[in-house]
C-alpha cells in the first residue's frame, strides 16, 4: 500500500511539473522556427488562380436565399456556361466529414447543381465525392439528421433522383494503406495501389511528386482513380477522363466546395484549401505504415515529442485514474501541431502538381465562429464566396466573414487571433502562404479584388 502510494505521488508530481511548464511555457518544447516561414514574398511569380492582370478575383454574394445567392455568384462569373459544358463530368467536393455548420451547406449544393441543369441539353453527369476519413461510407455528413440545409448529401441526391435527374451520383474515395495508429479516422485500404485507370479504382501514390518541407520531411502526393456508377467511365482525377484508352481532361470539372469554420489554435480555419484533405490519402506516409520515411498530408507538420509527451501524461492519468484531468495530455498533444502550416504547403504542391479544382466555393450560409458542430458558436452570415483561386479565397472568407462574425460573438482575444489573416504570426497566415510559396494564387490584399453582388447587404472591409 506505501509503495503504490509513493509511486502516485511521484506520478502526479512528475505530471503536473510537464503540464504545467508546457502550459505555461510551450516555446520552450517547440522546435525553431523555420527562416523560410519569416521571410515573406509578395511578388512570386507563375501562380495558379491568378487572372492574367496578376490580380486574383473573389466573387461574393449575400442576404438571399442560399440558392439564390449562388445564382448570383455564377452571374458574376459569366455565368455557368463559362465553367462546365454540357456534356462535362463535374466532381463536386463538399465537406462531409462533420454535420451541422461543419458540412458544406447542401442548400448551397443544390443552387449550383440547379445551374448546371438550367445548361441546354446538359448530357454530362456529377459526381458528390469525398474522403471523411472514416471506415464507414455512409455516416457523418453523408446521412446526418443535424444537416447543414434542408437535406444530408444522401437525400441531396435523392432529390434529383425524384424528379427525373438520375445523372448524379455518390462516391466514396477509399483509401489504400494501413491505418494501424488511429489519429484522424479509422478509414484504411486494402492495398488499392493503382497507376492507370486500366487497374481499377484506389489511389495513385506518386513517388515523382514529393513535397519537401522546411524541416526536410516529405509528403507524398497521392490522387483517387475512381467509377461513375452512372456511366461506367473512368474518371482519372489528375488526368482526366478515360475513354477508348485516352485521357480528355478537358470534360473533367472539379469544384472545390468548402465549409467555412473556426478549427482549432494549431490551424486556424477551415476553409476551401484545407478541404482538399478529403481528397488525399491519409495512409500515405506516417500515420500509415508506408511509404517508409514520408508523413501523410496531416502530419508533416507534427512535431511528435511534444505529441509523444501528451500521450505518457495521458497514459499516467489512466493509471491513476483521473480521466477528468485528460485534458493536460490533450492540450500538449495539441501543441505537437506547432508547424501544421507545412500542411498548407503539401497542399499547396499538390494544387500546382495533380490537380487544381476549376473553381473554388466556400457556402458561408452558416459559419462556425467557434466551432464546427457547437450550434451556440455558429452565425447566419448568408453569404456565397467563389475564386479561381483558393488561397485568396480562404484570405477574404477569413478576414471579412468569419472573423466579422466572431467579434459579434465573443470577446475571446486568442480566438480573434486565430481567425485574423492579416496576423503573419498566427497559424492561418503561415498555413496559406505556405501554399502561396508553392505558385498557389495571391496573398497580398492588394493583389486581391472583391466583387460584390448588386443585390448584396454587405460591402466587405475597404469596399
Amino acid at each position: 500500500m506505501y509503495k503504490t502510494t509513493k509511486i502516485s505521488r511521484r506520478l502526479n508530481i512528475k505530471i503536473l511539473v510537464s503540464a504545467l511548464v508546457c502550459m505555461k511555457y510551450p516555446f520552450l518544447f517547440l522546435p525553431k522556427k523555420s527562416k523560410a516561414a519569416e521571410n515573406y514574398d509578395f511578388d512570386l511569380k507563375n501562380k495558379l488562380g491568378v487572372s492574367v492582370d496578376g490580380n486574383s478575383y473573389v466573387y461574393l454574394a449575400q442576404g438571399k436565399s442560399p440558392e439564390l445567392n449562388i445564382q448570383s455568384v455564377i452571374k458574376q462569373l459569366g455565368g455557368i456556361r463559362k465553367i462546365i459544358e454540357p456534356d462535362d463530368i463535374v466532381i463536386i467536393k463538399p465537406n462531409a466529414q462533420w454535420w451541422n455548420q461543419g458540412m458544406t451547406n447542401t442548400d448551397n449544393i443544390k443552387g449550383f447543381i440547379d445551374e448546371i441543369l438550367s445548361i441546354h441539353n446538359f448530357t454530362g453527369e456529377i459526381v458528390i465525392a469525398e474522403n471523411h476519413q472514416y471506415s464507414e461510407d455512409k455516416s457523418r455528413g453523408w446521412t446526418t439528421d443535424h444537416p447543414n440545409g434542408k437535406y444530408n448529401y444522401y437525400e441531396l441526391i435523392d432529390h434529383y433522383h425524384k424528379i427525373g435527374f438520375n445523372r448524379i451520383s455518390p462516391y466514396h474515395w477509399h483509401n489504400a494503406g494501413k491505418n494501424i495508429e488511429i489519429r484522424e479516422g479509422d478509414a484504411e485500404g486494402n492495398n488499392d495501389y493503382v497507376s492507370h485507370p486500366d487497374e481499377g479504382d484506389g489511389y495513385v501514390w506518386l513517388k515523382e511528386k514529393i513535397f519537401t518541407s522546411g524541416e526536410n520531411r516529405e509528403c507524398m502526393m497521392s490522387y483517387p482513380i475512381f467509377t461513375s456508377a452512372v456511366t461506367g467511365r473512368r474518371i482519372d482525377l489528375m488526368r482526366g477522363v478515360y475513354e477508348n484508352g485516352h485521357f480528355d481532361r478537358s470534360k473533367l470539372k472539379f469544384i472545390n466546395f468548402s465549409a467555412l469554420n473556426f478549427h482549432s489554435h494549431y490551424c486556424g480555419i477551415t476553409a476551401s484549401v484545407k478541404n482538399l484533405m478529403g481528397v488525399v490519402d491519409m495512409t500515405c506516409g506516417y500515420q500509415g505504415t508506408a511509404p517508409e520515411g514520408f508523413f501523410n498530408f496531416h502530419f508533416i507538420g507534427e512535431e511528435s515529442k511534444l505529441y509523444l509527451l501528451g500521450l505518457r501524461v495521458n497514459y499516467y492519468l489512466r493509471r491513476l485514474k483521473r480521466n477528468n484531468m485528460q485534458f493536460i495530455g490533450n492540450y500538449i498533444k495539441q501543441l505537437g501541431y506547432f508547424n501544421f502550416y507545412y500542411t498548407g504547403g503539401a497542399l499547396g504542391y499538390w494544387l500546382k502538381h495533380i490537380c487544381c479544382p476549376d473553381l473554388n466555393i466556400i457556402s458561408a450560409e452558416w459559419v462556425g465562429w467557434g466551432s464546427r458542430t457547437d450550434l451556440t458558436k455558429r452565425h447566419h452570415a448568408k453569404m456565397v464566396l467563389a475564386s479561381t483561386d483558393p488561397v485568396a479565397l480562404d484570405y477574404i472568407a477569413a478576414r471579412d466573414v468569419l472573423l466579422p462574425a466572431a467579434v459579434e460573438n465573443t470577446n475571446d482575444s486568442n480566438l480573434l487571433k486565430l481567425l485574423n489573416p492579416e496576423l503573419k504570426e498566427g497559424p492561418f497566415f503561415k498555413f496559406l502562404y505556405e501554399t502561396y510559396k508553392q505558385g498557389v494564387g495571391n496573398i497580398d490584399p492588394n493583389k486581391i479584388k472583391v466583387i460584390v453582388s448588386r443585390e448584396a447587404l454587405f460591402i466587405p472591409k475597404g469596399h
